[in-house]
């Protein structure tokens, strides 16, 4: 059974929302409100929930791939500089067999040339990060004789004579230089990039963490209404009840003694 008290105050919600043109609509705006509100916060908590495992999960692969923080070049960054510098191995490439080959087969030698170059790289930024120091001196003299055979090539195509043929050999010499100047540059960059999978890990947390904050931020705009919409509604039934207690007070002041 309900207690009198409990009863007074549901008879007088039942009187307001029958008899004020205002209270059903009040009532379901603050109920409509409190249910959003109620759904905002369940929201909040799954994005919550949804940032910390992406990022746990992004902290755990950066620690097993990158454990000392060395690989700190974005990954984005180093694929432009890398395409830098192939375009200028293929340029080089292209100097250096421009007196053997002729036409587009100088072309399709000079690129296949700098994807060599750029394989090598990577073989040497494998050593470097793993700190194989006697293959990494192998890929060096592997490349420096690959070099000289380069810069002798160059020489001996634009041969007209010994004069010019020694000046076609210091001019590849100084080709190859600068080519393999750029591919260890590629190999301290490959070394030196974060990998593909780490980028797409932060890229998750971030986007979690956008979405838990913008879900915060509805639901604080959610608990706002909700609070405005409530107290429209108590504010209504407080004055009802205040005007029932002084019709009470009336009627029982106009009764005779």
């Amino acid at each position: 059974m309900h207690e009198p008290q409990d009863i007074a105050p549901r008879q007088l919600v039942g009187h307001v929302l029958g008899t004020h043109p205002e209270a059903q609509s009040l009532f379901i705006e603050a109920g409509h409100w409190r249910a959003l509100a109620e759904r905002s916060a369940i929201v909040t908590a799954e994005a919550f929930t949804v940032m910390q495992a992406a990022r746990l999960g992004y902290e755990e692969l950066r620690h097993r791939l990158d454990p000392r923080r060395t690989r700190t070049v974005h990954f984005v960054v180093a694929l432009a500089l890398l395409t830098v510098v192939f375009a200028a191995l293929v340029v080089l490439d292209g100097l250096e067999f421009a007196g053997v080959l002729a036409g587009w087969l100088t072309a399709l030698a000079a690129i296949a040339a700098a994807a060599a170059w750029t394989g090598w790289a990577w073989l040497a930024a494998l050593a470097l990060r793993d700190r194989q120091h006697g293959r990494l001196a192998g890929l060096a003299a592997a490349a420096a004789i690959t070099g000289l055979l380069l810069a002798i090539l160059h020489g001996t195509g634009s041969a007209l004579g010994w004069m010019r043929a020694w000046r076609g050999l210091g001019v590849g010499v100084l080709g190859v230089l600068l080519i393999l100047a750029l591919a260890a540059v590629a190999a301290v960059l490959i070394a030196r990039t974060e990998p593909a999978s780490l980028l797409a890990a932060r890229r998750r947390w971030h986007r979690a963490r956008d979405d838990h904050a913008a879900a915060v931020t509805a639901e604080s705009a959610d608990n706002e209404a909700a609070v405005i919409a409530g107290q429209g509604w108590r504010n209504l039934i407080e004055a009802q009840a205040s005007a029932s207690a002084d019709g009470e007070v009336v009627r029982q002041l106009d009764q005779p003694t």
